[in-house]
């Protein structure tokens, strides 16, 4: 897709995804709709801590009663973009496109979860260039969301241990992910698969007019 077209994508895209982004969070969900299509275009900036989890000895996951975990399909693109509005569902599908995988959490037939695994590490799935080396053994673990209706119910930890299975069978050792310090609920998921884990430390970058400018400062001893 065109620079052009997907200008012209976003401003189709924008009066239904602002509702859904209300309808989900408010006034914060709204203006990331229209963040997302105007102020991030120019410059974002980010804070991300950087965690690494063994895939040795995984329990089996289990989701909660009535939820079922699996691998996005193609048909379940429609139903995605109830969740997650249509110039998502976009990118979403580049990405599966790319040989990104997604796994949804459904309640019935209704999407209330997803994340995402991505090997290798790549500018569509990251702030790019890394200031650090990512290593090949492991996958990138990234974009976990439940909605707010469900969160707290285990769904979020069901979701990360599945996609934890999922780079452990795809023959990854360890599965790395980079989770903002405001994100409790992420945070949380975290500490719930916290065997195992280590902190690598954090990344802090600036995205200006395309180009990124990052800085990592590895954990402190003790």
């Amino acid at each position: 897709m065109s620079r052009f077209h997907k200008y012209l994508h976003d401003l189709r895209t924008l009066p239904a995804d602002t509702l859904l982004g209300y309808r989900q969070a408010g006034v914060s969900g709204a203006w990331n709709a229209l963040a997302a299509r105007s102020l991030h275009r120019l410059i974002r900036t980010g804070h991300l801590l950087v965690f690494a989890h063994s895939l040795d000895n995984l329990a089996v996951p289990t989701a909660p009663a009535g939820v079922r975990i699996a691998l996005a399909e193609d048909e379940d693109w429609p139903a995605l973009a109830s969740l997650v509005g249509q110039r998502e569902v976009s990118r979403f599908r580049a990405l599966q496109a790319a040989g990104r995988r997604c796994l949804v959490a459904w309640r019935g037939k209704v999407p209330v979860g997803y994340a995402w695994v991505a090997h290798p590490i790549g500018p569509d799935v990251a702030p790019w260039p890394l200031p650090f080396t990512f290593p090949s053994t492991a996958a990138y673990l990234y974009n976990l969301y439940v909605v707010p209706s469900e969160r707290s119910s285990g769904i979020g930890s069901a979701l990360a241990h599945e996609r934890l299975c999922l780079a452990r069978d795809a023959g990854h050792r360890e599965g790395w992910r980079m989770v903002a310090p405001s994100n409790s609920p992420s945070l949380r998921t975290v500490r719930k698969t916290a065997a195992g884990t280590r902190a690598v430390g954090e990344l802090h970058f600036l995205q200006l007019l395309g180009r990124t400018y990052a800085r990592f400062t590895p954990p402190q001893a003790g």
